[in-house]
């Protein structure tokens, strides 16, 4: 006989910048009747969707510079996503915008581009006022070299 009937469920996600629908994997089910007289037969059947980041894992996040969609597992946000650093801003990032610094308690944390650099910047602009006034007056904290 054929196919009797189709069911198939599609997982969208809605991007809230432009109003676009990115699919997100689909699964669905066929229900046949065989030619020589046979049973009912169910064909069940799942699509996954590759993420930007490589994974087949459910999606964490859309990343705040390139708007890719990244796994759980790969999502960061800036300052860090589960003790998050007073220094950052909290964007969510993706693997290719998180910019990797590690802090004076020795943690190593995500930040986007802005956060980064100006942490930087506050780095070596402490280092240049210790160095101009270490001639003249006796610094008590230990700088780091």
């Amino acid at each position: 006989m054929g196919i009797i009937r189709i069911i198939k469920r599609i997982i969208i996600g809605r991007n809230a910048t432009d109003g676009s629908i990115n699919n997100l994997g689909s699964s669905g089910e066929i229900h046949n009747l065989s030619d020589n007289g046979g049973p009912l037969e169910t064909i069940y059947f799942q699509e996954l969707t590759i993420l930007h980041c490589g994974c087949f894992a459910a999606p964490g996040g859309r990343c705040s510079e390139c708007g890719v969609i990244s796994c759980i597992g790969c999502h960061r946000h800036c300052g860090g996503t589960i003790n998050p650093s007073p220094l950052g801003c909290g964007k969510p990032l993706c693997r290719e915008h998180c910019k990797y610094l590690t802090l004076d308690n020795g943690q190593i944390t995500p930040f986007c581009k802005d956060c980064s650099s100006k942490i930087s910047r506050k780095k070596v602009n402490k280092k240049v006022k210790h160095l101009l006034l270490s001639p003249f007056v006796e610094l008590g904290d230990k700088q780091d070299e």
